[in-house]
């Protein structure tokens, strides 16, 4: 008997390979080889519109399936392990109907993990939940109303900067953390989450001090 493939390996390559075809006309995607399921399918760099310069950069979780997605209903430590990446991590949904027509009538959706990790940093602190016009999940579609559809331009180039500075604002406590979004994209501060992340953002402008203090002393020497 021939080796064989299971059905849910084949239909997962299928999302995947699709998530990253629509990705490759604005960015350059790395595939995370097979067998190393640690929640991270697909690495992204996003190619800039006019110079062709690479700039941020992002990862993926590509799910294939009929449903959508419970947030309630994922492991803690993938919650864990997404937050602690450098860089922003979007849960993609593949939903299908007939799995030999993926490409052709599957909707894609985005779970927008770094707002769903400031909406839980807020419950677990005792705060009130941040809000913004984008929900916590979307649909990728050739139209956008600013709440549940937005195009994959819009997605790559305006939603991804400003996730990327509340992402390093939520670990590092930096407001405007890459100065590619200040000279290759309009400069996106990420507004109404600092609250959140006051204690971050006071530490962080401590240590700057300090640094900057040392430096000054030394150059003094």
């Amino acid at each position: 008997m021939g080796k064989s493939q299971s059905k849910t390996i084949h239909i997962g390559n299928a999302g995947e390979h699709y998530v990253a075809s629509q990705l490759s006309k604005y960015c350059i995607v790395r595939d995370v080889g097979q067998g190393k399921d640690t929640g991270i399918d697909l690495y992204c760099e996003i190619v800039h519109e006019d110079s062709l310069e690479l700039t941020l950069h992002f990862f993926c979780q590509v799910k294939t399936q009929k449903k959508k997605i419970s947030v309630a209903s994922i492991d803690d430590m993938y919650w864990s392990y997404w937050g602690e990446q450098p860089v922003p991590v979007f849960l993609f949904l593949i939903k299908y109907e007939n799995q030999n027509q993926i490409q052709e009538s599957s909707e894609i959706w985005v779970y927008d993990i770094p707002y769903i990790l400031s909406k839980k940093d807020a419950k677990t602190s005792g705060q009130r939940a941040p809000r913004r016009d984008v929900e916590e999940k979307f649909q990728i579609c050739d139209r956008s109303n600013n709440k549940d559809k937005m195009t994959w331009r819009d997605f790559i180039y305006h939603h991804i900067p400003w996730s990327y500075g509340l992402w390093h604002m939520r670990r590092f406590g930096l407001v405007l953390p890459n100065p590619e979004i200040g000279i290759r994209q309009n400069q996106i501060l990420v507004g109404g989450f600092s609250y959140l992340y006051g204690q971050k953002i006071r530490e962080a402008m401590k240590y700057a001090d300090t640094l900057m203090s040392r430096e000054n002393t030394n150059d003094q020497i």
